[in-house]
């Protein structure tokens, strides 16, 4: 028997029953033999909450600050889960990224893992411990706490994984495996048993949230097995792993991707890359980019937005311009960024003027 890492979303720590539950589980796998490494999430929504309040009191809270209050969430559930097991008889030890030298690098809300100090680690194993470890979060070379962005829990428990040479990360969340489309959407969708990394990286990248695109890169970079399950079932799930078949399904599955926002400039004289830019110096994440150029009107530029930028406004303005062309749709923007702050500001109605045109 070897090392095992096992990672467990909010969903799977939402509430006491779910940490007791997961301590059980956690035991019993202990007790069958492996040396168990937990990697925990904060609980279900608690990090939605703290962002609401971190916004309550800054309408831009810096990044600095929002890493130092977002990280507090997995150091709850990592305190919680220890003592659940203690409780149950185990021993159980607790660490948060600083404790442990996760290293990243600087970059606040979205950082990268450099490396991991694995001596705690293999000395708390040997004493008998199973070893609680803070996902999502790590420290720069001047201390600072650094968050990995959402979802960078999974990356955590595949970075430790590799770290310790383990024999396979277990990624538990709410659903029991990858499947083939999104099943609340598709009712005959198919539970996908083994799936190639490049395979899940696509689909990650392209709308399956079931899986951390960068975790994945890294199990594939590392060769470290992935074993996606269900807390609420316990049961078989889907395996990520390296190709073993020269020849496989063309198709393997089909993902979207909800909240995208699409701006297009007609006719514009300004290059392609005046745009793409602009909108990285304004923190906005492209998706899909096309360009069309015409020598006597000028280019056509469509960029897709991963986040909806009608969430990016500042609130504490009351008087709002958008310039556009003719056709690109400022009437139904204008109007749906006005719903967001009637919602915002709890107002009684709106009052929309329609502009004198000619028909």
């Amino acid at each position: 028997m070897g090392i095992i890492v096992q990672k467990f979303g909010g969903t799977s720590v939402k509430n006491t029953e779910r940490i007791l539950e997961v301590a059980r589980k956690v035991i019993e796998r202990k007790k069958a033999g492996d040396e168990i490494v937990v990697v925990l999430s904060a609980q279900g929504g608690y990090t939605d909450i703290l962002l609401e309040k971190a916004h309550k009191v800054s309408s831009h809270p810096k990044k600095r600050e929002l890493d130092v209050l977002l990280s507090t969430g997995e150091q709850i559930s990592i305190a919680l889960l220890a003592m659940a097991i203690e409780n149950l008889g185990e021993k159980a030890i607790s660490f948060t990224a600083s404790q442990l030298e996760i290293k990243t690098c600087s970059n606040h809300n979205c950082a990268q893992i450099i490396d991991i100090n694995k001596e705690k680690l293999k000395t708390a194993l040997d004493d008998g411990y199973i070893v609680i470890v803070a996902g999502f979060q790590g420290i720069d070379s001047n201390g600072n706490i650094t968050t990995l962005g959402r979802g960078g829990s999974d990356t955590t428990a595949v970075a430790l994984g590799v770290t310790l040479d383990a024999e396979e990360v277990e990624i538990y969340t709410d659903v029991d495996g990858v499947y083939s489309a999104d099943p609340r959407i598709v009712r005959d969708a198919k539970k996908i048993k083994t799936i190639a990394y490049n395979e899940m990286i696509e689909m990650a990248g392209n709308g399956a949230k079931v899986l951390h695109t960068r975790s994945v890169e890294l199990a594939c970079k590392y060769n470290i097995k992935i074993h996606l399950r269900s807390s609420y079932t316990w049961e078989e799930g889907s395996i990520i792993k390296g190709e073993d078949k020269m020849e496989k399904q063309v198709i393997r599955g089909i993902t979207h991707s909800k909240n995208l926002s699409k701006i297009t400039l007609r006719d514009t004289p300004h290059k392609l890359a005046d745009v793409i830019s602009t909108l990285a110096n304004r923190g906005l994440n492209i998706d899909i980019i096309t360009h069309d150029f015409d020598p006597e009107r000028g280019a056509t530029i469509s960029c897709v937005l991963k986040q909806d930028i009608l969430d990016r406004y500042d609130d504490t303005l009351n008087i709002f311009t958008l310039t556009a062309p003719t056709g690109i749709g400022k009437t139904l923007t204008s109007l749906e960024l006005a719903l967001k702050i009637q919602e915002k500001r709890q107002l009684s109605k709106i009052v929309y003027i329609l502009p004198f045109t000619s028909i």
